[in-house]
């Protein structure tokens, strides 16, 4: 019993690694990679709710405000998104999609879209649905919220 759930453990760490690894991610648009379509995705779902302060594109886009800071610049040098002082705050910066970036946007939203109905199509509705429940608990126990929240 034991040397089975030893064996789980490495398949899994490895499973893990691999998927690290191959970088998983959803196709990206020509001429953009895939932070810089994320953050295109972001800028629009963040402009749409009415929030387009950085940090919450950053936590949009899954990755850190300085990160953002250049993947901005990147965007900005190839005419896809414009930054503007926001309102009354001199510090303050609103981030806009021009008119190629929202077209990049919803060309990352529709490939994005189409990768995901893939991988379901491939897996199977109830084993992803499974997927979700069992991820979902694992990251409930990395941000504390299951046992102890130690992580190794």
């Amino acid at each position: 019993m034991e040397d089975s759930f030893a064996e789980l453990k490495r398949e899994l760490y490895e499973l893990m690694q691999r998927m690290r690894r191959s970088r998983v991610a959803s196709p990206t648009p020509e001429g953009a990679t895939p932070l810089e379509a994320r953050t295109v995705m972001a800028v629009a779902e963040a402009r749409r709710i009415g929030e387009t302060r950085p940090g919450r594109i950053a936590e949009r886009a899954h990755t850190t405000p300085s990160a953002l800071s250049q993947t901005f610049k990147s965007l900005e040098e190839k005419g896809l998104i414009e930054r503007h002082r926001a309102g009354g705050d001199c510090r303050g910066v609103a981030v806009v999609l021009t008119s190629e970036g929202e077209r990049l946007a919803a060309e990352a939203k529709r490939l994005h879209s189409k990768h995901m109905d893939e991988v379901m199509a491939y897996v199977g509705e109830e084993d992803v649905r499974s997927l979700v429940r069992i991820l979902r608990k694992v990251a409930d126990f990395h941000d504390g919220k299951g046992g102890d929240g130690a992580c190794a």
